[in-house]
């Protein structure tokens, strides 16, 4: 990672490309993040964090020099900024336009005092567009991870929707009473204002599955685990120490009223090394200037939760932390206001769980026990090389000898990875009819500076940083390299540079900007499979079906718009408000790229980046290229007529917590 280094307590940034940087002239407090430190990763408190935030100075130069880096990335390579302007979106889509440079410039202009408050704005700037890949996220205030011991959901019991407590991790027996309030405001207002702030979707039914509580599939447990929500879980320091939740339990007959206050468990995100304030600003704020990462690890995007973003290689995922920390979450302390012990409500075990068939590195197969003629593939992460190709195979041969004859999809909380997985998980289904069978077009933003470097780096990338050949590398001119792209001109992949040199101008909501042509990656065709002719599901949407709570993302998002918008296969969602429509994913953009990963590629090109790295260490990332449905002349992100699902199902207390009951629920829907 790009990094920057102190050496006094003023902290004057000695970095070349920041030499005339640095730190405002208030010292820090001497002790601001001693007790932090302290602390060791144990124990810690609200106020133990929020004094060391409240501790560093804030620094004028260091803000400009950020604002200055975020507006040429933000200007000049991300491909939605004139899209985010759209002032109507179609449903399931509801997100306001948004002016990201124009917000990046009044923060400009606004005077501040308070170095995480001007941070916390860049953040919730970026935030606001509700895309996953673009995120602005400084390690100096995103260090720590704040949980609630409460997690919630919103079933509909009886033909009404409630919030109601999924999980007390504190033993108390709070499960499915029902949250009235909370902070003395109505609960689920109090939700749904906290998810209109998530950047996951451009759709609030999805934001608000984001927000609650929800199972997903954990490689290293096994099985599904309790994922709490980003309501429970938060990046940023939350605005009080506690939460207060006023809560209606037990029956109609005999309804008790408990008002419970939660303090938050708070955990690093990384084992850092800090003392007191300075070394925190030395060794968690700003990076060394040899490039190497002060902490004792590096924060990838998939390890942050609020951030709502990426799940990285180029998209946000789970924070798998957030899984972690709920033991420590029902041992911590809690200023409890009135809180006897509820008997934890019994649930009926009527789905027997289903046979785990084959576990991969990206998909897990299973076989209901009470409908042994539905098979389930669950989707973790979009990572696909040869090695899943032939596993992936191996298994449907598997549940096609075990008598499978109808396949359910699902991918509730399915992860990202690589952009072109997409027409190489539709091929196990819909094998291809020919090399250009799945392609689907894309273009870039392109600047002077871009034309300059796709001239030096063509047909330089590390096409073998995976079996299938890695689109997104960065081992070279990464999607500067035109040798990556495919030419529809001429039927081939470019043989040189006219990608860039030969572009389109267009005009987006009043805006103009620099476009490449038409184009796609790379087209991939998997080895011939002869046993592909004897499933009944090949070439045969009505015996697969998708079941999804809208949170699938980016490179999974590819996997179902190929396969339920291209080949029609049925979709279901889950969750989100009663009676409203859900999307079947969230954002379906071609590719991202870090801050780190930008520089580099000029670095390989033996030329200055037009981007300056932000002085914090940061997760910094922008979507530099976007898909087109046949014919649409509307970005796929924002092409709402493509999300909807077919089909709206609601979470009640059973299938929330039992994916067998939810596959079964789809199977007989579908297949009776």
């Amino acid at each position: 990672m790009v990094s920057y280094s102190i050496k006094t307590l003023i902290l004057s940034l000695s970095v070349a490309s920041l030499a005339n940087v640095s730190l405002a002239a208030t010292p820090p407090s001497v002790n601001g993040c001693s007790a932090l430190a302290a602390k060791q990763g144990t124990n810690i408190t609200y106020a133990d964090v929020a004094q060391c935030y409240a501790s560093i100075p804030f620094n004028m130069e260091a803000a400009r020099a950020t604002l200055e880096s975020l507006t040429t990335f933000f200007d000049d390579y991300y491909v939605s900024r004139d899209p985010a302007l759209s002032p109507r979106l179609t449903k399931p889509l509801q997100s306001d336009p948004v002016d990201i440079v124009a917000k990046l410039k009044k923060i400009g202009r606004t005077r501040y005092t308070s170095d995480r408050e001007f941070h916390t704005d860049v953040y919730e700037a970026v935030e606001s567009l509700h895309d996953g890949h673009a995120v602005y996220a400084p390690y100096c205030y995103v260090a720590y991870i704040f949980v609630q011991p409460i997690s919630m959901y919103a079933p509909v019991i009886n033909g009404k929707q409630e919030l109601k407590v999924y999980k007390d991790n504190k033993g108390r027996g709070y499960e499915d009473c029902t949250v009235v309030k909370i902070d003395g405001k109505n609960g689920m207002a109090q939700v749904k204002k906290r998810a209109s702030f998530l950047m996951n979707s451009k759709d609030p039914n999805v934001r608000l599955n984001e927000a609650l509580a929800s199972m997903a599939y954990k490689p290293k447990a096994g099985g599904f685990v309790v994922y709490p929500g980003q309501f429970a879980v938060r990046n940023l320091l939350p605005e009080r120490a506690t939460v207060r939740y006023e809560l209606q339990c037990g029956g109609s007959k005999k309804v008790k009223k408990i008002v419970v206050e939660d303090e938050w468990v708070i955990n690093p995100q990384m084992p850092w090394q800090f003392t007191d304030t300075e070394s925190y600003i030395k060794n968690v704020c700003l990076a060394p200037a040899d490039g190497a990462d002060a902490s004792a690890g590096s924060l990838r995007k998939r390890d942050l939760v609020s951030i709502s973003s990426e799940r990285h290689d180029e998209v946000y995922a789970l924070n798998k932390r957030a899984f972690d920390v709920q033991a420590a979450a029902a041992a911590a302390p809690s200023p409890t206001v009135t809180s006897p012990l509820v008997a934890s409500p019994t649930l009926p075990s009527a789905y027997p769980e289903a046979i785990k068939i084959a576990t991969g590195n990206n998909t897990v197969f299973y076989q209901l026990k009470d409908r042994p003629t539905i098979g389930v593939i669950v989707f973790i992460a979009a990572l696909i090389d040869f090695n899943d190709i032939d596993f992936t195979y191996q298994s449907l041969e598997t549940l096609y000898q075990k008598g499978v004859t109808d396949i359910i999809i699902d991918v509730v909380s399915g992860d990202g990875g690589y952009a072109n997985v997409g027409p190489d998980f539709a091929q196990f289904f819909f094998p291809n009819k020919g090399p250009l069978d799945k392609l689907i077009k894309m273009n870039l933003r392109v600047t002077p500076a871009i034309q300059q470097l796709s001239a030096k780096v063509f047909n330089s990338t590390d096409g073998g940083y995976s079996k299938m050949g890695n689109m997104f590398s960065l081992k070279g001119g990464g999607f500067y390299d035109s040798s990556r792209f495919f030419d529809f001109a001429n039927n081939r992949l470019y043989t040189d540079n006219s990608l860039y040199t030969d572009t389109v101008t267009e005009t987006r909501n009043g805006r103009k900007a620099m476009y490449t042509k038409m184009t796609a990656y790379k087209p991939t065709t998997h080895p011939a499979n002869a046993n592909l002719a004897k499933y009944p599901w090949t070439n045969n949407p009505s015996r697969l079906r998708i079941i999804t709570d809208g949170r699938c993302l980016s490179a999974c998002a590819n996997v179902v718009y190929y396969l339920a918008n291209q080949y029609k296969v049925p979709t279901y969602g889950i969750g989100g408000t009663k009676g409203q429509p859900l999307s079947k994913y969230q954002y379906a953009a071609a590719g991202a790229v870090r801050q780190e990963g930008f520089v580099e590629m000029f670095a390989f090109g033996n030329m200055t980046s037009p981007l300056k790295p932000t002085p914090y260490q940061a997760i910094v990332s922008v979507v530099v290229a976007e898909f087109f449905a046949p014919g649409s002349k509307v970005p796929l992100e924002f092409d709402g007529v493509r999300y909807a699902t077919d089909y709206r199902m609601d979470y009640d207390p059973v299938n929330a917590r039992s994916r067998e009951a939810m596959w079964t629920q789809v199977a007989k829907a579908a297949w009776k």
